[in-house]
């Protein structure tokens, strides 16, 4: 894939992506068009028609108060990337970013999501808990 820098780099996808995107080749055919995404006349898909596409679904399913965009859409999987308990390093390359300045706009976490952090990955916590999870004074 390209980015904006024009620079080819891998972006990692789940088995349950991989599976939806076979699943949409078998169904689109066989093209002559290098893009994985095409009209049904198998002409690619153009940026805007992306954005109104994901600001339909956004309105289908009632998302209100908040833009919905394929960036809005980067900026959310990035944040919860982190949340899940991705690490910033591994972030940094799948979002295509050579600094981690971009990666920290990109995160910002809210005072409550911090929290939340800092309770699963807290060493000290972590210190004190045995294998099986609880604490060793219980």
């Amino acid at each position: 894939m390209l980015g904006k820098s024009r620079r080819p780099r891998d972006v990692p996808f789940s088995d349950e992506v991989r599976k939806v995107l076979m699943k949409y080749l078998k169904i689109r055919g066989e093209l002559r068009s290098d893009r994985l995404f095409v009209t049904i006349d198998g002409e690619p898909l153009k940026i805007r028609t992306v954005q109104d596409i994901i600001k339909e679904y956004g309105e289908k399913a009632g998302i209100k108060d908040v833009r919905v965009s394929p960036h809005t859409l980067r900026h959310t999987f990035a944040k919860l990337y982190i949340l899940n308990g991705g690490d910033p390093f591994s972030l940094q390359k799948i979002l295509g970013h050579t600094t981690q300045d971009m990666v920290k706009r990109y995160v910002n976490l809210w005072k409550p999501e911090k929290k939340l952090q800092h309770t699963k990955a807290s060493p000290l916590t972590h210190l004190f808990r045995g294998k099986d999870g609880k604490r060793g004074d219980s």
